[in-house]
């Protein structure tokens, strides 16, 4: 039984890292970091009460009323921003599950970071076209394109997803020439899933858009000259440093 599993594991792509950690964790203090000065508040509030009341006893009332009123709107504000951040995370996630059907000619890396940089990379994938960036999103709604420039529900969102892949791909970039390796293709590709988009696959800007089900071609297409084994398994092996921080 354990030859069997190995032999159907050697026939799809190698995995490493789990998707979605990042989204989860930042999710967490993001949302809730603004409860720290609430218990501030409330401490102070205590220290003003006991042992030597600093304030009166109404005084005290009404600003445990005060901070009572600010925590509930601060925790309904943190529920829907942690709510975003696990969708982001499960969009991760679905992705990542459909990269692990690729073929052993891939390697997929999920939630890295590369040492002393900023970017956390969603998924890079390494195959016989280069190598992958790619970038989740999971919205709900449709989103368009004017001008190289991404909108949904007609606004451009604080965070352009197009201005995420293009900083994440440069810093791989950045990594590969450090490395010598510089005449290996990189290429950016930003994901949509449960998001209604102008095409399935597009090209804005040099960035692939697609959607989720549509990721895999985009992933098996011969965009460049195949890149050789050899130096497929190299940027492997020194990708597989940077997440067991060797």
């Amino acid at each position: 039984m354990d030859t069997y599993k190995e032999s159907v594991s050697r026939r799809f792509a190698q995995i490493y890292g789990s998707p979605g950690e990042a989204p989860r964790v930042m999710g967490l203090l993001r949302a809730f970091w603004p409860l720290l000065f609430i218990c501030l508040a409330t401490g102070y509030l205590f220290r003003a009460l006991i042992p030597f009341p600093v304030l009166g006893l109404s005084q005290v009332g009404i600003l445990f009323f005060l901070v009572a009123v600010v925590a509930a709107m601060l925790l309904a504000w943190g529920d829907r921003r942690l709510g975003n951040f696990l969708k982001g995370a499960k969009g991760e996630e679905w992705v990542a599950h459909e990269l692990s059907f690729l073929t052993s000619e891939y390697t997929v890396f999920n939630g890295l970071r590369l040492s002393g940089g900023k970017q956390n990379f969603d998924h890079i994938v390494i195959g016989p076209a280069g190598v992958f960036v790619v970038e989740t999103k999971n919205w709900k709604g449709s989103v368009e394109f004017r001008g190289g420039k991404l909108y949904a529900g007609g606004k451009e969102p604080s965070r352009p997803p197009l201005k995420q892949v293009k900083a994440a791909t440069a810093e791989l970039v950045s990594w590969v020439d450090d490395a010598g390796w510089g005449d290996i293709p990189v290429h950016s590709v930003l994901c949509f899933i449960s998001t209604e988009l102008p095409e399935e696959i597009m090209n804005v800007n040099g960035i692939v858009v697609c959607s989720g089900e549509r990721l895999i071609d985009v992933l098996q297409e011969t965009f460049d000259k195949p890149i050789a084994e050899a130096m497929r398994k190299q940027v492997v092996d020194e990708l597989r440093k940077v997440m067991n921080d060797e």
